[in-house]
């Protein structure tokens, strides 16, 4: 089981010398061509095709010293996904990715291959590749502690009763549901200031509508792999989610969804050298201390340089929705993410700075006081969710 952590950004400042490397893979993996060069720059392409029903995507980027190495998406480029009978599938381009124009997916017995052409004239495609055999997974959860903490442990598992898959890389999306700590009804708004006394007018109107609940989305930022080459039954039991008992996100209601994407060798080998030579570098980056050729080349430039790899995998899919008590029954959540206590403020205090309090607490209602105005308020976090979430509940939720 391999699980290597990657992160998803490309860094500011690159080296441009990428000196020769040589990994000694172990027994589950195959060495990679390496290439020492002198870094100009280079086409990013991260494309995976599907079985799934689908508008497939394509992103394409392009790494170079005079951008200091930042990645810039390529615009204007024409991308084509073609079958060994002849069937075109045409990619346009929506935001940063290229999208097809039409859905469809990656059928048995069928070789795809990948091909591009920038607005510069330059060209380039792929191997053929063939899509891989789709194996059902399931995902299960399981109280342990790890590193001395007590909490939740997700795992994927699968049986390949033919053994005819070995290599495997997965992504999860986690949605958790958050309730702040106090409802918030009504809102203070200046509506106007009186020169003559110095004095300014607040009124109290009605809050903006469901403030309270609200659902927050991450997505794995690791890439994620396991093998069955030294197993002979081909079973999958992958730890891919550790959360701590004490993790807020588990404290309400909480789904996790897992894709397994089913590689051939080829991929596996790939992103596995890839990983183990970028380390904490970006995954699709030509910052590495050697150069891996995958399986995208130039036709028109042979010694230029393309990172990525052209995947064709099928896709098995589970998602599964779970609350605190089902897990630990007879222990309380965290209450919330901070700590949240409201303050009594004068209304002629909430001119200073600006209005500053205003725009960084809500209200919460009045305060007594005999001959001055005072409110209770509370950081807007603690009474307004939607100030760094989202209240639309999502489609695939279930209460």
């Amino acid at each position: 089981m391999v699980l290597i952590p990657i992160k998803l950004s490309i860094p500011k400042k690159i080296g441009f010398t990428l000196l020769f490397v040589a990994v000694l893979m172990s027994s589950c993996t195959e060495q990679y061509a390496f290439q020492n060069q002198i870094f100009e720059e280079a086409l990013i392409v991260e494309a995976t095709i599907t079985n799934e029903m689908t508008h497939q995507e394509v992103k394409l980027s392009r790494a170079s010293a005079v951008n200091d190495g930042l990645p810039l998406m390529e615009f204007g480029a024409v991308v084509t996904v073609v079958n060994n009978s002849g069937t075109e599938f045409n990619f346009e381009e929506k935001g940063d990715k290229y999208i097809s124009e039409t859905k469809f997916k990656a059928e048995p017995n069928s070789y795809y291959q990948l091909k591009i052409r920038t607005v510069s004239g330059k060209e380039y495609i792929s191997s053929t590749e063939q899509v891989t055999a789709e194996n059902t997974i399931n995902v299960e959860t399981a109280v342990i502690e790890k590193e001395g903490e007590k909490g939740v442990q997700i795992n994927v598992k699968n049986y390949d009763p033919t053994n005819s898959s070995k290599f495997y890389r997965y992504e999860y999306e986690e949605t958790y549901q958050i309730k702040t700590n106090f409802e918030v009804k009504e809102q203070l708004k200046e509506s106007g200031y009186i020169a003559y006394n110095n004095y300014f007018k607040l009124d109290i109107l009605p809050a903006k509508s469901n403030t309270r609940i609200c659902y927050s989305t991450n997505y794995s930022s690791e890439i994620l792999q396991t093998n069955t080459v030294d197993q002979q039954k081909a079973l999958v039991n992958y730890a891919i989610r550790f959360i701590s008992q004490n993790d807020y996100i588990l404290t309400n209601r909480y789904t996790i969804k897992v894709k397994q994407y089913t590689q051939n060798r080829a991929a596996y080998d790939y992103y596995y050298t890839l990983n183990k030579m970028s380390g904490t570098g970006d995954l699709l980056s030509p910052n590495q201390p050697g150069y891996i050729v995958g399986n995208i080349t130039s036709t028109t430039n042979a010694s230029e340089k393309v990172v990525g790899f052209f995947e064709v995998a099928s896709v098995s899919q589970k998602r599964i929705f779970f609350n605190y008590e089902d897990i630990f029954p007879s222990q309380k959540p965290t209450d919330y993410f901070r700590e949240c206590e409201p303050i009594l403020v004068e209304h002629e205090n909430l001119s200073k700075n600006n209005f500053s309090i205003l725009r960084s607490h809500v209200y919460l209602g009045p305060g007594a006081g005999l001959n001055v105005t005072k409110y209770y308020m509370v950081e807007k976090e603690c009474g307004d969710c939607t100030t760094f979430s989202s209240n639309v509940k999502p489609s695939f939720w279930i209460d």
